[in-house]
């Protein structure tokens, strides 16, 4: 039986793994830090990171499991060993589109490889990676909807370890000749990520995982809608995402990588708390909206939103009053000097900013996706992108503010999506009940 209490006790087994993948992902940016400072060669590497994410966001996390969850769990009403086989035919499908779709891709790309192009020859170098990652992300949402939060959150040691181990081996290579075989450990990492998710997915699993596939399955023409739907926000948040390195290195040539160090230590506890609850929120709102128990579901979502916020402003706070001395004691070592300090110091306070506001984004977009409502959470993720777009054009090109412009105008967005969001679910769907 779902309840708040079930939903928090989720969430912190969630959060207990996730503490451990984001300590070793804390671990792997001081690495990156000490190795390589913020080197326009790594500030290419970071802007090809980000691209390839791009189409990671819409095949695996975020799209993909938005829409399977309450699939996943509509069926599971009905027969389990029917949810399951329609998990197995995914993964199978999923596998085998993966692997085309990454190859043609690849071979599109590698005509264009020159001495020149260091963004798109690392971005070439980590498209594997995606196979691996979209594959885990279908393990992870599948292990959660039966109701197992702690290997989902602690998988992402092994990809910071692999990356780790690469950038203290590489430390002592100049920049621009290490970020080749560095961009080749992105992928051997995606493996062992999704490695670590195989034992504890076919321990749940009632079928054969590898076996007995039916590719043309009823069952998984029941995604195309909600996939396409849930994607359409998705797309337009990591075209967002892919632009803002771009921006940034319009703005200085080491802007991506300010970015990147400051939008990890906000992310921390984004993804430690934001995250966690998202997780654990998804599959009891899914279950209560489809038994119609929508006065359980308010119920869960206002705790959610109210915990969340106890936790996120005074972290914010902590943030402004804290950000450069956290900096410094991080990243502050070898190549990472005082400029690389002051510039990640800026964009962090920019992303701060946005914090709570990216946090009840990642609770009020599962309520919708929970009810089978997919489009209103991708108008405000379109919503949210176009004054993003519209604000870093207004900044670096047409006030030539610096990189940390481009934070400033992610929290600004963050802002507006959660208003949207905020105002369309509790204006419309709950006007008449009360928790």
């Amino acid at each position: 039986m779902d309840s708040n209490q079930t939903i928090l006790k989720s969430a912190a087994k969630f959060l207990s793994g996730t503490m451990i993948s984001r300590v070793t992902g804390l671990l792997r940016d001081i690495s990156m830090a000490w190795a390589f400072g913020t080197a326009a060669p790594l500030a290419a590497f970071f802007v090809a990171f980000r691209l390839t994410n791009v189409p990671r966001r819409i095949l695996g996390e975020g799209g993909m499991q938005t829409a399977f969850i309450p699939q996943y769990e509509e069926l599971k009403k009905e027969d389990a060993s029917k949810a399951h086989a329609f998990f197995r035919d995914l993964h199978a499908f999923m596998a085998l589109g993966l692997a085309f779709l990454i190859g043609v891709v690849m071979a599109g790309i590698y005509p264009f490889l020159g001495d020149d192009s260091d963004v798109l020859k690392m971005t070439f170098l980590m498209l594997p990676s995606l196979y691996f990652i979209c594959l885990y992300a279908l393990n992870a949402a599948f292990i959660q909807s039966e109701g197992s939060y702690f290997t989902p959150g602690v998988a992402p040691i092994a990809f910071n370890i692999i990356w780790i181990l690469a950038a203290l081996f590489l430390s002592s290579v100049a920049p621009d000749e290490a970020m080749v075989p560095l961009a080749l450990s992105i992928c051997l990492g995606a493996m062992g990520q999704w490695l670590m998710t195989v034992p504890k997915t076919i321990s749940k699993l009632s079928i054969p995982l590898f076996t007995g596939w039916d590719l043309k399955s009823s069952d998984l023409k029941i995604l195309i809608k909600p996939l396409f739907l849930a994607n359409l926000g998705v797309v337009a948040t990591q075209i967002n995402s892919g632009l803002d390195p771009l921006f940034a290195r319009w703005a200085h040539p080491e802007g991506p990588a300010w970015l990147w160090y400051a939008i990890r230590i906000e992310q921390l506890p984004l993804a430690l708390f934001g995250i966690a609850l998202s997780s654990a929120l998804l599959p009891p709102l899914s279950r209560a909206a489809k038994q119609g128990m929508f006065l359980e579901f308010k119920t869960f979502l206002i705790t959610a939103l109210k915990r969340s916020s106890y936790l996120m402003v005074p972290i914010t706070c902590l943030i402004f009053i804290l950000g450069r001395f956290s900096v410094k004691l991080l990243f502050g070592r070898g190549d990472f000097g005082e400029a690389s300090i002051d510039g990640t110091t800026l964009c962090l306070w920019g992303y701060g900013a946005g914090l709570l506001f990216q946090t009840w984004v990642l609770i009020l977009a599962p309520a919708f996706y929970a009810l089978g409502n997919y489009k209103t959470a991708a108008l405000g993720s379109i919503l949210s992108v176009g004054i993003n777009l519209c604000l870093n054009t207004l900044f670096i090109f047409g006030l030539n503010w610096g990189p940390e412009s481009v934070a400033w105008a992610t929290s600004i967005s963050a802002l507006f999506n959660a208003l949207f969001l905020g105002s369309m679910l509790f204006g419309s769907h709950f006007a008449s009940e009360t928790p």
